[in-house]
């Protein structure tokens, strides 16, 4: 049997090549860190244990303050070694009186609410720097990690898809708004735009606005989109090499640090490499440790591709803004299966901006320029709102 090492060798540069299918892509390129640690601004989580309960707690110490604990000579931590990780639970959504959704929220119960969802790979926390300013600026702002990703539940029996995905946000979404209807604008990032045009779709009673921070064009292969003899090649990586013992190696060979930040800084993943820091690492790393979450990867790698961004554009009734990285290696804006400077064609209310040097996370890799534009728009949005009818 091949080593996970001459694996990788083999399938890297496929999977480089076919780039244009993000979660393919993101798999392998986004080292099976697919799964993630959330970050959060105010709780850490102390890895001492709580002895009555031999568990860990959350501290408010910030890492800074640990660092500081641990270099002084109060003798306070010994576990110099283990650096204090992001919050990542937060509330709890139970979804089908089945599943607990984790997703967290902050600001005024009485602001507009926008919901954030992420992409492959990413969680609630990959929103780090959208909730202060959105706060500070009135809005109430929620983000959910997506059944299978972050804090939420991993079932290995269910059958992800983009549509289920997007049951559970519209869900989510009525759930919040039982009391008050209110009028959200949901923005997501790669495949978490993909799903947030299909819920602008899909309850238009219940959007005013729809933000892509990059889309996703599916959420895996369509075979009949590949050259004839592509296809195959893609087979038999989906069913076969990822399956079993070598799917295994390869996801625990891939889920490393040194693997990851490799991917972001040197695959174009974040041309601004400012933001690849500690906290970042940790927020996409540590939930690949979780039960279930190799299960959820293959799963998804193997799964439907799902509806595409053409076909949902027109049944939008909201604005869309599109905040798009130029230079992104995943789902590019001007080339590839699913343009997104293609996307006007088919929705009169579709607003492309495309982003300088910035790769496929434009949220996180350049906040303040995402929010120069961002926040004008839901300024405007919100004078201009009209319901769907």
């Amino acid at each position: 049997m091949r080593s996970s090492a001459s694996i990788r060798s083999l399938i890297f540069p496929f999977a480089l090549w076919v780039q244009n299918y993000p979660t393919f892509s993101i798999a392998f390129q986004h080292g099976m860190s697919l799964f993630q640690h959330q970050s959060g601004s105010k709780t850490y989580l102390d890895l001492r244990s709580d002895v009555k309960h031999n568990r860990p707690f959350f501290s408010t110490r910030s890492p800074f303050q640990w660092k500081s604990l641990l270099s002084s000579n109060s003798g306070e931590l010994h576990m110099a070694e283990s650096p204090p990780l992001v919050q990542r639970t937060f509330e709890t959504y139970r979804w089908k009186d089945t599943y607990n959704i984790n997703y967290r929220v902050e600001g005024p119960v009485d602001g507009k609410p926008i919901l954030l969802v992420h992409g492959f790979g990413a969680n609630v926390n990959h929103f780090r720097y959208q909730f202060p300013l959105l706060v500070d600026e009135g809005y109430r702002v929620y983000a959910i990690d997506l059944l299978g990703f972050g804090a939420s539940d991993k079932p290995s029996e269910v059958e992800y898809c983009i549509e289920l995905w997007g049951e559970l946000l519209s869900d989510f979404i009525r759930s919040q708004s039982n009391e008050t209807p209110k009028r959200w604008v949901i923005a997501g990032n790669s495949i978490g735009g993909l799903c947030s045009l299909l819920v602008s779709a899909t309850i238009p009673e219940f959007i005013r606005g729809c933000v892509l921070f990059n889309c996703a064009g599916c959420m895996s292969f369509r075979y009949e989109m590949l050259p004839f003899l592509l296809r195959p090649v893609v087979y038999l990586v989906q069913k076969v090499v990822l399956k079993g013992p070598l799917g295994k190696a390869f996801f625990n060979n891939f889920k490393t640090r040194e693997n990851v930040e490799s991917i972001l800084k040197q695959q174009g993943v974040y041309r601004d490499q400012s933001n690849v820091n500690d906290e970042l690492l940790e927020i996409l790393l540590a939930p690949s440790g979780d039960k279930g979450a190799e299960d959820v990867f293959l799963k998804v790698f193997g799964g439907p591709p799902g509806p595409t961004p053409e076909s949902i554009l027109p049944n939008v009734k909201c604005p869309i803004l599109a905040l798009w990285g130029d230079n992104d290696p995943w789902t590019p804006v001007d080339r590839g299966m699913h343009p997104g400077v293609n996307f006007g064609k088919y929705n009169d209310k579709f607003t492309l901006v495309t982003l300088p040097n910035t790769g496929h996370c434009p949220h996180d890799e350049r906040p303040e320029l995402c929010h120069e534009f961002l926040l004008p728009w839901l300024l405007n949005i919100d004078n201009a709102f009209v319901p769907a009818v």
